[in-house]
C-alpha cells in the first residue's frame, strides 16, 4: 500500500516538476525584453522592405516597384508608420498602379493619401483625373476644388479639357460642381477660350440659389460673346445687367476675345490650341478668309516639319483647325472644297484614337448635302464615344432615315434621343425639327425654358444670328425652326422668361 502511495506521490512530484519546468520555459519564451527585441527586429525588417520599395521606385520608376509597394501597403505593419510616411507610400503606390494602367486601384490609393491631408498637389490633381475617368464627377470636382484652393499658382498647368469636362458632365444642381466653380473663381483661374462660359454656369448656379450679390460679382468676369448673349436674353439677370454698358456689348466682347487669343497664340508659338480657339473667334465674327489663311499657314508648317522637330506639342488639335477651315469654306459657298477638307480631317487621328468627332461632322455634312447613303458610310467606322457623341451619331442616323423615308429607323432614333436627352438636349430639339415633329419640338423647347439650368442654352438657340445659306438637305429644318419660333405658345413661353434679339455675329 505504501509503495503504491509512494509511487503515486513520486508520480505527482514528477508531474509537479514537469509543470514547473514548463512554466520556467514559458517564462523564458515570453520574457518582455526578448519579446521587445523580437518586435523591434520585425519592424526593422519591415522598414528595410519599405525603403527598398522606395529606393527601387526612385531608381527604376514607380511601375518597376509595383510589387514591392503592394507588399508593404498590404502589410499590417503599415499602420506603424508615421502619417507622413503612410501618405508618401500611398502616393507612390497609387502612381505605380496608375502607370500599370490600374485606374481603380490608383484612385483608391490616392483617396487614402488625400484623406491624410496630402500636401502633394499631384495627389489631388491625379485623383481628380481618375475620379473623372471612372465617372465619379462629384468626387472629381471636390478633388480639383481642393487643388484650386491650395495651389492656385498651378492652375495654368492643368489639362485644357478637365474643367469643362467636369462642369458640363456633372449634374447642374450638384453642390460639388458649384464648389469647384467657386474655387476656380476665387483662385482667379483664367482660360481665354472657356472661362467666360464657366463663369456663366457659376452665375446660373448662384442665381438659382438666390445669391444675388455673388451673381453680381460673377457677371463682371463674363466676357465671352455666347455667355453674354445668354445673360442678356434671360430675365433673371435683368436687375443685374446694363444692356448699354460696354461690359455687356456682345460684339465688342467677340472682338476683345479674339485679341486676347491672338496674344496668347503669340506667347505660345509651340501650341496649336490657341490657334484653334482663334479660328472659332474669327468664325463668330465672320472672318472666314482669315480662318482659311490661318489654317493653311499652320498645316503647311506641320507638313514641312522634320520628323524629329514636331512644331506643336498638341498636334492632335490640327483636326479642329481643319474642321473650322471647313466651316469657313462652307460659309463662302465653296462647298466642294469644304467637303474635301473635312474628309481629310476625318482621316487623321484624334487624341491617338479613331477620329470620332470629324467622322460625325462629316456625316452631318453629307446630310446637309442630301446624301444620306454617304452620311451613314461616314459614321460606320466610329468606335467608342461619349454620351454626347452617341447622341450626335443617332442624329445622323435619323437625318439619313428621314431622307430615305424610313419610318422604322426614324422612330427608333427618336426613341433613343428622347431616352437620353440629358446627354444632348439641343440634339433632340434639332432632330424633332428635322423629322417634322413640330408640335413635339415646341413642347420640348418650352420644357427647356422651364429648366432653370437649361434655359440659357435654349434662349441662345432662339436668338437671331447671322447664318450661311442653307444647303439642299438643310432647307426643311430651317423652315421648321422658323415655324416653331413663330408659334404663339413658344412666343409666350419665351416672353415669360426671356427675350430674342438680333446680333451681328455667327
Amino acid at each position: 500500500m505504501s509503495k503504491i502511495i509512494l509511487a503515486g506521490a513520486f508520480s505527482l512530484l514528477a508531474a509537479t516538476g514537469a509543470l514547473a519546468q514548463a512554466r520556467d520555459a514559458d517564462t523564458q519564451t515570453t520574457n518582455p525584453a526578448q519579446h521587445l527585441e523580437h518586435h523591434q527586429a520585425d519592424l526593422r525588417l519591415y522598414r528595410q522592405q519599405l525603403l527598398s520599395a522606395h529606393a527601387l521606385a526612385q531608381s527604376e520608376g514607380a511601375k518597376a516597384a509595383r510589387k514591392a509597394l503592394d507588399t508593404v501597403l498590404a502589410d499590417p505593419r503599415f499602420e506603424t508608420l508615421t502619417v507622413d510616411e503612410q501618405r508618401r507610400t500611398l502616393s507612390l503606390g497609387a502612381l505605380a498602379a496608375l502607370e500599370a494602367d490600374q485606374p481603380a486601384q490608383a484612385r483608391d490609393l490616392y483617396r487614402r493619401a488625400t484623406t491624410m491631408n496630402s500636401d502633394d498637389p499631384d495627389d489631388w490633381y491625379r485623383l481628380a483625373q481618375l475620379e473623372l475617368q471612372l465617372g465619379e464627377f462629384d468626387r472629381a470636382s471636390s478633388a480639383l476644388a481642393t487643388f484650386a484652393a491650395r495651389w492656385p499658382e498651378l492652375l495654368p498647368n492643368i489639362s485644357l479639357r478637365l474643367v469643362p469636362s467636369l462642369v458640363y458632365g456633372s449634374k447642374p444642381a450638384s453642390e460639388e460642381r458649384l464648389a469647384l466653380m467657386q474655387a476656380l473663381f476665387d483662385a482667379n483661374w483664367k482660360d481665354e477660350a472657356i472661362d467666360g462660359a464657366i463663369w456663366y454656369e457659376l452665375a446660373v448656379a448662384l442665381i438659382v440659389r438666390g445669391q444675388a450679390d455673388a451673381v453680381r460679382k460673377t457677371l463682371k468676369r463674363i466676357d465671352t460673346p455666347r455667355s453674354l448673349i445668354r445673360v442678356r436674353a434671360d430675365k433673371r439677370f435683368d436687375a443685374l445687367v446694363s444692356p448699354e454698358a460696354w461690359s455687356f456689348d456682345v460684339e465688342l466682347a467677340a472682338r476683345r476675345q479674339l485679341e486676347a487669343l491672338q496674344r496668347q497664340a503669340a506667347s505660345q508659338p509651340d501650341r496649336l490650341d490657341p490657334r484653334v480657339q482663334m479660328s472659332y473667334a474669327m468664325l463668330t465674327l465672320g472672318m472666314h478668309q482669315e480662318v482659311i489663311a490661318l489654317a493653311d499657314e499652320t498645316v503647311a508648317t506641320i507638313a514641312a516639319a522634320p520628323l524629329d522637330q514636331v512644331p506643336f506639342v498638341d498636334l492632335d488639335q490640327q483636326v479642329w483647325l481643319m474642321n473650322n477651315r471647313t466651316n469657313a469654306l462652307r460659309r463662302l459657298g465653296r462647298t466642294d472644297e469644304a467637303l474635301a477638307e473635312l474628309v481629310r480631317a476625318s482621316q487623321l487621328g484624334e487624341n491617338g484614337q479613331i477620329n470620332v468627332s470629324q467622322a460625325l461632322n462629316l456625316g452631318h455634312f453629307y446630310c446637309d448635302l442630301d446624301r444620306p447613303a454617304d452620311a451613314l458610310a461616314a459614321i460606320a467606322s466610329v468606335g467608342e464615344m461619349s454620351g454626347y457623341g452617341r447622341m450626335v451619331r443617332t442624329g445622323v442616323e435619323l437625318c439619313a432615315a428621314v431622307r430615305n423615308k424610313d419610318r422604322a429607323v426614324t422612330e427608333r432614333a427618336l426613341d433613343y434621343l428622347r431616352a437620353h436627352r440629358a446627354d444632348g438636349e439641343l440634339v433632340v430639339l434639332d432632330a424633332l425639327l428635322d423629322a417634322g415633329r413640330i408640335d413635339e419640338a415646341a413642347g420640348f423647347f418650352v420644357s427647356l425654358l422651364d429648366d432653370p439650368y437649361g434655359r440659357g442654352e435654349a434662349l441662345e438657340w432662339a436668338q437671331d444670328l447671322r447664318e450661311r445659306d442653307p444647303l439642299p438637305g438643310e432647307q426643311r429644318y430651317r423652315v421648321n425652326r422658323k415655324t416653331l419660333l413663330a408659334r404663339r405658345d413658344v412666343l409666350d413661353a419665351i416672353e415669360r422668361v426671356g427675350r430674342v434679339d438680333h446680333y451681328n455675329l455667327y
